[in-house]
Protein backbone atom coordinates (compact mmCIF):
# COMPACT_ATOMS: atom_id res chain seq x y z
CA UNK A 1 0.00 0.00 0.00
CA UNK A 2 1.09 3.20 -0.86
CA UNK A 3 0.63 6.56 0.74
CA UNK A 4 0.98 9.92 -1.31
CA UNK A 5 1.25 12.42 2.00
CA UNK A 6 2.25 15.04 -0.31
CA UNK A 7 4.18 18.95 0.53
CA UNK A 8 1.91 19.20 3.53
CA UNK A 9 3.50 16.12 5.32
CA UNK A 10 7.19 17.41 4.99
CA UNK A 11 6.59 19.39 8.19
CA UNK A 12 5.36 16.04 9.60
CA UNK A 13 8.99 14.99 10.02
CA UNK A 14 10.17 17.99 11.08
CA UNK A 15 7.94 18.12 14.12
CA UNK A 16 8.20 15.80 17.17
CA UNK A 17 8.71 16.03 20.38
CA UNK A 18 -5.89 12.96 21.31
CA UNK A 19 -22.43 17.39 20.39
CA UNK A 20 -25.22 16.77 19.26
CA UNK A 21 -25.88 13.68 17.04
CA UNK A 22 -27.09 14.69 13.25
CA UNK A 23 -29.94 15.29 11.41
CA UNK A 24 -31.07 13.58 7.86
CA UNK A 25 -28.40 14.60 5.12
CA UNK A 26 -27.02 13.91 1.80
CA UNK A 27 -23.27 12.88 2.40
CA UNK A 28 -21.05 13.30 -0.24
CA UNK A 29 -19.55 9.80 -2.05
CA UNK A 30 -17.03 7.81 -0.61
CA UNK A 31 -14.06 7.64 -2.47
CA UNK A 32 -13.67 4.89 -5.06
CA UNK A 33 -10.13 4.09 -3.92
CA UNK A 34 -10.66 3.86 0.28
CA UNK A 35 -13.08 1.87 -0.36
CA UNK A 36 -11.39 -0.76 -2.73
CA UNK A 37 -8.61 -0.53 0.25
CA UNK A 38 -11.51 -1.47 3.05
CA UNK A 39 -12.40 -4.92 1.23
CA UNK A 40 -8.43 -5.80 0.01
CA UNK A 41 -6.75 -5.21 3.49
CA UNK A 42 -8.92 -7.73 5.25
CA UNK A 43 -8.41 -10.16 2.80
CA UNK A 44 -5.56 -12.67 2.67
CA UNK A 45 -4.17 -13.43 -0.76
CA UNK A 46 -2.59 -16.72 0.51
CA UNK A 47 -2.99 -17.03 4.09
CA UNK A 48 -4.02 -20.61 4.26
CA UNK A 49 -1.52 -23.33 3.41
CA UNK A 50 -2.20 -27.37 3.09
CA UNK A 51 -0.15 -28.05 6.16
CA UNK A 52 -1.62 -25.96 8.77
CA UNK A 53 -5.51 -26.25 7.26
CA UNK A 54 -7.11 -27.23 10.60
CA UNK A 55 -4.62 -25.77 12.96
CA UNK A 56 -5.89 -22.66 14.94
CA UNK A 57 -3.77 -19.83 15.25
CA UNK A 58 -4.17 -18.36 18.77
CA UNK A 59 -0.54 -16.82 19.07
CA UNK A 60 -1.01 -14.45 22.68
CA UNK A 61 -1.88 -10.46 21.55
CA UNK A 62 0.19 -8.12 21.76
CA UNK A 63 -2.75 -5.94 22.87
CA UNK A 64 -3.72 -8.45 25.72
CA UNK A 65 -6.42 -10.86 25.80
CA UNK A 66 -10.16 -9.77 24.47
CA UNK A 67 -12.37 -8.56 27.27
CA UNK A 68 -16.07 -9.13 26.15
CA UNK A 69 -18.30 -9.77 28.78
CA UNK A 70 -19.04 -13.21 28.69
CA UNK A 71 -15.96 -15.43 27.01
CA UNK A 72 -12.96 -14.30 25.14
CA UNK A 73 -12.40 -15.52 21.97
CA UNK A 74 -9.12 -14.68 21.45
CA UNK A 75 -6.88 -14.90 23.78
CA UNK A 76 -3.89 -17.61 23.21
CA UNK A 77 -4.55 -21.06 23.37
CA UNK A 78 -2.19 -24.10 23.88
CA UNK A 79 -0.72 -26.46 21.10
CA UNK A 80 -3.46 -27.04 18.74
CA UNK A 81 -4.75 -30.49 17.90
CA UNK A 82 -5.08 -31.11 14.30
CA UNK A 83 -6.95 -33.88 14.61
CA UNK A 84 -9.40 -32.91 16.96
CA UNK A 85 -10.02 -29.52 17.17
CA UNK A 86 -7.77 -27.54 19.67
CA UNK A 87 -6.51 -28.04 23.41
CA UNK A 88 -8.69 -27.34 25.51
CA UNK A 89 -8.15 -23.82 27.43
CA UNK A 90 -9.91 -21.74 29.83
CA UNK A 91 -13.63 -21.55 29.35
CA UNK A 92 -12.93 -17.48 27.90
CA UNK A 93 -10.60 -18.47 25.77
CA UNK A 94 -11.55 -21.15 23.09
CA UNK A 95 -12.63 -19.49 20.14
CA UNK A 96 -15.88 -19.91 18.98
CA UNK A 97 -14.45 -20.99 15.93
CA UNK A 98 -12.68 -23.75 17.24
CA UNK A 99 -14.99 -27.06 17.00
CA UNK A 100 -14.41 -28.78 20.30
CA UNK A 101 -10.90 -29.36 22.22
CA UNK A 102 -9.15 -32.23 24.34
CA UNK A 103 -7.21 -32.52 27.35
CA UNK A 104 -4.15 -33.48 27.24
CA UNK A 105 -2.80 -32.87 30.67
CA UNK A 106 -4.06 -31.69 34.12
CA UNK A 107 -5.34 -28.77 34.74
CA UNK A 108 -4.16 -26.51 37.41
CA UNK A 109 -6.87 -25.09 39.80
CA UNK A 110 -5.98 -21.99 40.43
CA UNK A 111 -4.31 -19.47 37.47
CA UNK A 112 -3.08 -15.97 37.54
CA UNK A 113 -2.37 -14.00 34.14
CA UNK A 114 -0.90 -10.80 34.07
CA UNK A 115 -0.88 -9.07 29.83
CA UNK A 116 0.46 -5.66 29.59
CA UNK A 117 0.58 -3.71 26.36
CA UNK A 118 2.49 -0.54 26.28
CA UNK A 119 3.52 2.12 23.95
CA UNK A 120 5.96 5.03 23.99
CA UNK A 121 4.57 7.54 21.27
CA UNK A 122 5.95 9.97 19.55
CA UNK A 123 3.06 11.50 17.30
CA UNK A 124 2.76 14.93 14.76
CA UNK A 125 -0.17 15.70 12.83
CA UNK A 126 -0.19 18.31 10.05
CA UNK A 127 -2.29 21.00 9.00
CA UNK A 128 -3.74 24.02 10.71
CA UNK A 129 -4.76 21.90 13.71
CA UNK A 130 -1.47 19.69 13.51
CA UNK A 131 0.27 19.18 16.98
CA UNK A 132 3.32 17.04 18.08
CA UNK A 133 3.32 15.18 21.55
CA UNK A 134 4.90 12.61 23.05
CA UNK A 135 2.63 10.29 25.10
CA UNK A 136 2.58 6.81 26.47
CA UNK A 137 -1.22 4.87 25.56
CA UNK A 138 -1.32 1.74 26.67
CA UNK A 139 -3.25 -0.90 29.53
CA UNK A 140 -2.61 -3.52 31.44
CA UNK A 141 -4.60 -6.58 32.50
CA UNK A 142 -4.85 -9.19 35.38
CA UNK A 143 -6.82 -12.36 35.31
CA UNK A 144 -7.81 -15.26 38.61
CA UNK A 145 -9.22 -18.00 37.15
CA UNK A 146 -10.20 -20.80 39.50
CA UNK A 147 -11.44 -24.24 38.72
CA UNK A 148 -13.70 -24.75 41.66
CA UNK A 149 -15.08 -28.09 40.40
CA UNK A 150 -14.37 -30.39 37.44
CA UNK A 151 -17.57 -28.71 35.97
CA UNK A 152 -18.05 -24.66 37.28
CA UNK A 153 -14.97 -22.46 36.78
CA UNK A 154 -14.73 -18.83 38.77
CA UNK A 155 -12.80 -15.93 36.76
CA UNK A 156 -12.22 -12.36 37.73
CA UNK A 157 -10.56 -10.08 35.09
CA UNK A 158 -9.12 -6.19 36.65
CA UNK A 159 -8.37 -4.30 33.34
CA UNK A 160 -6.52 -0.95 33.74
CA UNK A 161 -4.32 1.83 32.29
CA UNK A 162 -1.62 4.11 32.82
CA UNK A 163 -2.66 7.18 30.59
CA UNK A 164 -4.08 9.19 33.11
CA UNK A 165 -0.53 9.78 33.59
CA UNK A 166 1.05 8.87 30.43
CA UNK A 167 -1.12 10.35 27.89
CA UNK A 168 -3.45 13.28 29.86
CA UNK A 169 -6.16 14.94 29.42
CA UNK A 170 -4.94 16.36 25.79
CA UNK A 171 -4.38 13.25 24.61
CA UNK A 172 -2.70 11.45 22.13
CA UNK A 173 -2.87 13.16 18.78
CA UNK A 174 -4.84 11.78 15.90
CA UNK A 175 -6.61 14.35 13.52
CA UNK A 176 -10.63 13.44 13.43
CA UNK A 177 -10.87 12.18 16.27
CA UNK A 178 -14.22 13.82 17.61
CA UNK A 179 -14.41 13.02 21.49
CA UNK A 180 -11.63 14.77 22.50
CA UNK A 181 -10.91 17.00 19.48
CA UNK A 182 -8.44 15.69 17.30
CA UNK A 183 -6.92 13.69 19.78
CA UNK A 184 -7.40 10.20 21.38
CA UNK A 185 -8.48 10.74 25.33
CA UNK A 186 -6.83 9.31 27.80
CA UNK A 187 -8.47 5.90 29.26
CA UNK A 188 -9.58 5.57 33.24
CA UNK A 189 -6.81 3.76 35.90
CA UNK A 190 -9.70 1.20 36.40
CA UNK A 191 -11.49 0.46 33.52
CA UNK A 192 -13.21 -2.95 34.12
CA UNK A 193 -13.50 -5.26 37.25
CA UNK A 194 -15.86 -8.73 36.12
CA UNK A 195 -16.49 -11.54 37.60
CA UNK A 196 -17.72 -14.45 35.77
CA UNK A 197 -19.40 -17.71 36.60
CA UNK A 198 -19.17 -21.02 34.04
CA UNK A 199 -20.93 -23.85 33.91
CA UNK A 200 -20.30 -27.16 31.79
CA UNK A 201 -23.04 -28.55 30.50
CA UNK A 202 -22.91 -32.36 30.30
CA UNK A 203 -19.10 -33.60 29.70
CA UNK A 204 -18.16 -31.51 27.05
CA UNK A 205 -16.13 -28.35 26.51
CA UNK A 206 -18.38 -26.85 23.93
CA UNK A 207 -21.76 -26.58 25.77
CA UNK A 208 -21.16 -23.90 28.61
CA UNK A 209 -23.25 -21.14 30.25
CA UNK A 210 -22.01 -18.01 31.61
CA UNK A 211 -23.04 -15.48 34.08
CA UNK A 212 -21.50 -11.60 34.74
CA UNK A 213 -21.68 -9.50 36.95
CA UNK A 214 -19.04 -6.27 36.71
CA UNK A 215 -19.75 -3.08 38.40
CA UNK A 216 -17.87 -1.47 35.95
CA UNK A 217 -16.89 -4.04 32.86
CA UNK A 218 -17.58 -4.49 29.07
CA UNK A 219 -21.52 -4.75 27.79
CA UNK A 220 -22.25 -7.79 24.81
CA UNK A 221 -21.69 -4.94 22.22
CA UNK A 222 -20.06 -5.02 18.94
CA UNK A 223 -16.69 -6.78 18.57
CA UNK A 224 -13.87 -6.99 20.69
CA UNK A 225 -12.54 -3.90 21.44
CA UNK A 226 -9.86 -2.27 19.46
CA UNK A 227 -7.24 -2.24 22.12
CA UNK A 228 -7.47 -6.12 21.90
CA UNK A 229 -8.34 -7.53 18.77
CA UNK A 230 -5.91 -9.24 17.67
CA UNK A 231 -5.99 -7.56 13.71
CA UNK A 232 -5.12 -4.24 15.42
CA UNK A 233 -1.83 -5.49 17.22
CA UNK A 234 0.74 -2.96 17.05
CA UNK A 235 -1.28 0.25 15.90
CA UNK A 236 -1.01 2.60 18.42
CA UNK A 237 -4.41 4.60 16.96
CA UNK A 238 -8.08 4.43 18.23
CA UNK A 239 -10.38 3.74 15.32
CA UNK A 240 -12.19 6.79 14.44
CA UNK A 241 -15.48 4.80 14.86
CA UNK A 242 -14.57 3.60 17.98
CA UNK A 243 -17.90 5.09 19.24
CA UNK A 244 -19.84 3.28 16.96
CA UNK A 245 -18.51 0.07 16.75
CA UNK A 246 -16.94 -0.99 20.26
CA UNK A 247 -17.12 1.73 22.63
CA UNK A 248 -19.20 0.12 25.19
CA UNK A 249 -15.70 -2.03 26.67
CA UNK A 250 -16.40 0.36 29.70
CA UNK A 251 -19.88 1.21 30.89
CA UNK A 252 -21.26 0.46 34.65
CA UNK A 253 -23.43 -2.35 36.21
CA UNK A 254 -23.24 -5.07 34.02
CA UNK A 255 -25.20 -7.78 34.43
CA UNK A 256 -25.17 -11.15 31.83
CA UNK A 257 -25.76 -14.37 30.38
CA UNK A 258 -24.22 -16.37 27.77
CA UNK A 259 -24.65 -19.77 26.44
CA UNK A 260 -22.45 -21.62 24.26
CA UNK A 261 -22.81 -24.50 22.18
CA UNK A 262 -20.09 -25.72 19.82
CA UNK A 263 -19.72 -22.61 17.16
CA UNK A 264 -22.23 -20.21 18.32
CA UNK A 265 -21.79 -18.43 21.17
CA UNK A 266 -25.04 -15.92 22.14
CA UNK A 267 -24.62 -13.32 25.24
CA UNK A 268 -26.91 -10.73 26.73
CA UNK A 269 -25.98 -8.07 28.73
CA UNK A 270 -28.12 -4.92 31.35
CA UNK A 271 -25.99 -2.34 32.03
CA UNK A 272 -26.17 1.51 32.99
CA UNK A 273 -26.21 4.43 29.82
CA UNK A 274 -24.85 6.69 32.26
CA UNK A 275 -21.64 8.00 32.04
CA UNK A 276 -18.87 6.35 34.12
CA UNK A 277 -17.40 7.64 37.54
CA UNK A 278 -14.09 6.51 38.84
CA UNK A 279 -13.46 4.09 39.93
CA UNK A 280 -16.76 1.51 40.42
CA UNK A 281 -19.95 3.21 39.92
CA UNK A 282 -23.51 1.21 40.57
CA UNK A 283 -26.39 2.51 38.67
CA UNK A 284 -29.71 1.44 37.70
CA UNK A 285 -28.93 -0.94 34.58
CA UNK A 286 -31.35 0.44 32.19
CA UNK A 287 -29.80 -0.05 28.80
CA UNK A 288 -29.66 -3.88 27.10
CA UNK A 289 -27.06 -5.02 24.61
CA UNK A 290 -27.23 -8.49 22.78
CA UNK A 291 -24.55 -10.46 21.00
CA UNK A 292 -24.25 -13.23 18.71
CA UNK A 293 -21.27 -14.89 17.39
CA UNK A 294 -21.21 -17.71 14.58
CA UNK A 295 -17.47 -19.32 14.40
CA UNK A 296 -17.69 -19.85 10.11
CA UNK A 297 -14.72 -22.35 10.62
CA UNK A 298 -11.38 -22.50 12.08
CA UNK A 299 -9.98 -19.37 11.36
CA UNK A 300 -12.96 -17.13 11.11
CA UNK A 301 -16.02 -15.75 12.97
CA UNK A 302 -19.13 -13.93 12.12
CA UNK A 303 -20.72 -11.70 14.62
CA UNK A 304 -23.70 -8.97 15.02
CA UNK A 305 -25.12 -7.21 18.04
CA UNK A 306 -28.02 -4.69 18.81
CA UNK A 307 -27.92 -2.56 21.78
CA UNK A 308 -30.44 -0.03 23.33
CA UNK A 309 -29.32 2.54 25.53
CA UNK A 310 -30.49 5.27 27.74
CA UNK A 311 -28.24 8.11 27.94
CA UNK A 312 -27.76 12.09 29.04
CA UNK A 313 -29.15 14.42 26.73
CA UNK A 314 -28.02 17.90 26.17
CA UNK A 315 -31.21 19.49 28.07
CA UNK A 316 -30.39 17.00 31.70
CA UNK A 317 -33.05 14.22 30.53
CA UNK A 318 -31.92 10.74 28.42
CA UNK A 319 -32.76 9.67 24.94
CA UNK A 320 -32.71 6.06 23.69
CA UNK A 321 -30.10 5.66 21.08
CA UNK A 322 -29.92 2.34 19.45
CA UNK A 323 -26.35 1.03 18.55
CA UNK A 324 -25.94 -1.90 15.34
CA UNK A 325 -22.80 -3.39 14.30
CA UNK A 326 -21.78 -6.57 12.47
CA UNK A 327 -18.17 -7.68 11.95
CA UNK A 328 -16.35 -10.54 10.50
CA UNK A 329 -12.98 -11.38 11.64
CA UNK A 330 -10.45 -14.02 10.82
CA UNK A 331 -6.79 -15.78 11.93
CA UNK A 332 -4.87 -17.21 9.51
CA UNK A 333 -1.56 -19.38 10.41
CA UNK A 334 0.95 -18.56 7.24
CA UNK A 335 4.34 -19.72 6.62
CA UNK A 336 6.48 -18.72 9.61
CA UNK A 337 3.35 -15.97 10.68
CA UNK A 338 -0.29 -15.39 10.93
CA UNK A 339 -2.11 -12.85 9.23
CA UNK A 340 -5.02 -11.57 11.33
CA UNK A 341 -7.62 -9.31 9.86
CA UNK A 342 -11.25 -7.55 10.95
CA UNK A 343 -14.04 -5.59 8.76
CA UNK A 344 -16.44 -3.85 11.20
CA UNK A 345 -19.55 -2.03 10.75
CA UNK A 346 -21.01 0.32 13.02
CA UNK A 347 -24.27 2.30 13.62
CA UNK A 348 -26.03 5.00 15.60
CA UNK A 349 -30.17 5.55 15.56
CA UNK A 350 -31.70 8.09 17.55
CA UNK A 351 -35.11 9.74 17.15
CA UNK A 352 -34.84 12.57 15.18
CA UNK A 353 -31.70 12.18 13.79
CA UNK A 354 -29.97 10.59 10.43
CA UNK A 355 -28.68 7.15 10.84
CA UNK A 356 -24.73 7.55 11.30
CA UNK A 357 -22.38 5.13 10.17
CA UNK A 358 -18.74 3.85 10.22
CA UNK A 359 -16.98 0.90 8.46
CA UNK A 360 -13.27 -0.31 9.05
CA UNK A 361 -11.17 -2.81 7.72
CA UNK A 362 -7.74 -3.44 9.06
CA UNK A 363 -5.19 -6.44 8.99
CA UNK A 364 -1.52 -7.39 10.53
CA UNK A 365 0.65 -9.66 8.94
CA UNK A 366 3.04 -11.22 11.43
CA UNK A 367 6.40 -12.97 10.45
CA UNK A 368 9.06 -14.00 12.15
CA UNK A 369 10.06 -10.40 13.96
CA UNK A 370 8.61 -8.18 11.29
CA UNK A 371 4.65 -6.70 11.89
CA UNK A 372 3.13 -5.04 9.10
CA UNK A 373 -0.09 -3.27 9.98
CA UNK A 374 -2.87 -1.26 8.11
CA UNK A 375 -6.09 0.09 8.66
CA UNK A 376 -8.53 1.94 6.58
CA UNK A 377 -11.86 3.69 7.62
CA UNK A 378 -14.74 5.87 5.91
CA UNK A 379 -17.36 7.48 8.70
CA UNK A 380 -19.86 10.08 8.93
CA UNK A 381 -19.72 13.12 11.52
CA UNK A 382 -20.52 16.29 11.53
CA UNK A 383 -19.00 19.71 11.55
CA UNK A 384 -20.33 20.23 15.15
CA UNK A 385 -18.61 16.80 15.85
CA UNK A 386 -15.61 18.71 15.21
CA UNK A 387 -15.95 21.88 16.75
CA UNK A 388 -15.65 23.55 13.08
CA UNK A 389 -16.75 27.21 13.47
CA UNK A 390 -17.65 28.17 10.09
CA UNK A 391 -20.64 25.27 10.43
CA UNK A 392 -21.75 26.34 14.18
CA UNK A 393 -25.22 24.63 14.42
CA UNK A 394 -24.61 22.41 11.47
CA UNK A 395 -25.82 18.47 12.15
CA UNK A 396 -25.65 17.72 8.36
CA UNK A 397 -23.42 14.63 8.12
CA UNK A 398 -20.24 14.10 6.35
CA UNK A 399 -18.35 11.60 5.23
CA UNK A 400 -14.30 11.37 6.08
CA UNK A 401 -11.57 8.79 5.70
CA UNK A 402 -8.52 7.59 6.84
CA UNK A 403 -5.53 4.97 5.96
CA UNK A 404 -3.03 3.86 8.17
CA UNK A 405 0.19 2.07 7.00
CA UNK A 406 3.07 1.07 9.99
CA UNK A 407 5.12 -1.27 10.43
CA UNK A 408 7.14 -2.61 13.94
CA UNK A 409 9.92 -5.14 14.50
CA UNK A 410 11.17 -7.21 17.61
CA UNK A 411 14.50 -6.06 18.81
CA UNK A 412 14.25 -8.21 21.99
CA UNK A 413 11.88 -11.63 23.13
CA UNK A 414 12.73 -13.29 26.46
CA UNK A 415 9.66 -15.22 28.10
CA UNK A 416 7.16 -13.41 28.80
CA UNK A 417 8.48 -9.90 27.51
CA UNK A 418 9.09 -8.22 24.34
CA UNK A 419 10.27 -5.33 23.43
CA UNK A 420 9.05 -3.61 19.39
CA UNK A 421 10.14 -0.79 17.59
CA UNK A 422 8.36 1.07 14.72
CA UNK A 423 6.36 4.05 13.51
CA UNK A 424 3.30 4.51 10.81
CA UNK A 425 2.02 6.73 8.61
CA UNK A 426 -1.88 8.10 8.17
CA UNK A 427 -3.46 9.86 5.10
CA UNK A 428 -6.65 11.47 5.46
CA UNK A 429 -9.30 12.33 3.37
CA UNK A 430 -12.04 15.64 4.04
CA UNK A 431 -14.55 17.45 2.28
CA UNK A 432 -13.66 20.60 0.37
CA UNK A 433 -15.62 22.34 2.91
CA UNK A 434 -13.17 21.18 6.02
CA UNK A 435 -10.09 22.32 4.18
CA UNK A 436 -9.79 25.23 6.00
CA UNK A 437 -9.25 23.72 9.44
CA UNK A 438 -7.49 21.10 8.21
CA UNK A 439 -5.58 21.51 5.28
CA UNK A 440 -6.24 20.14 1.44
CA UNK A 441 -3.91 17.30 2.39
CA UNK A 442 -4.04 16.41 5.97
CA UNK A 443 -2.14 13.55 7.58
CA UNK A 444 0.03 11.96 10.54
CA UNK A 445 2.67 9.74 11.61
CA UNK A 446 3.85 8.37 14.89
CA UNK A 447 7.04 6.75 16.33
CA UNK A 448 7.02 4.27 18.68
CA UNK A 449 7.97 1.62 21.05
CA UNK A 450 5.94 -0.85 22.44
CA UNK A 451 6.60 -2.68 25.87
CA UNK A 452 4.82 -6.63 26.09
CA UNK A 453 4.25 -8.83 29.01
CA UNK A 454 2.46 -11.67 27.93
CA UNK A 455 2.16 -14.81 30.37
CA UNK A 456 -0.77 -16.42 28.94
CA UNK A 457 1.13 -19.10 27.45
CA UNK A 458 3.02 -20.18 30.38
CA UNK A 459 -0.03 -20.13 32.66
CA UNK A 460 -2.75 -21.48 30.31
CA UNK A 461 -0.15 -24.16 29.29
CA UNK A 462 -2.02 -28.31 30.09
CA UNK A 463 -5.05 -26.25 31.32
Amino acid sequence: MKLDMDSDLDEVTSRLSFGKRPRASRPHMINPPIFAILVAIAVPASARSASDSTEVETQPMAQMAPMPPMESTTAPSSTADRSQGVACTPEQVLPPSAKHCTSTATKPRVTLTLLVNQFIVGSTTSGPRGQSRVTGPGSWMLMYENKLSSRNTLRIDLMGSAEQATVGKIGTPQLLQSENLDAMHAHDTIMALEFRDTVKLGTSENQKLTFLFAPRGAAAVGPVPYMHRPSAEANPDSPLGHNLQDGFHDVSTVFGIAIRSRRTFIEATRFSGKAVRWPLPLNHSDSFGVRVTQGINDHADLGASYADVLTPDDTGGAQHERFVSAWLASNYKTSGGAFKSSIIWGQLRSSGHAAQNSFLAEAVFQRRLDNIFGRAEILQLTPEQLSLVQFTGSERLRWVEAVTLGYERALLKRGSFSLFVGGSLTKDFVPRSFENDYGPRPGGAKIFIRLKFDNARETMDGM
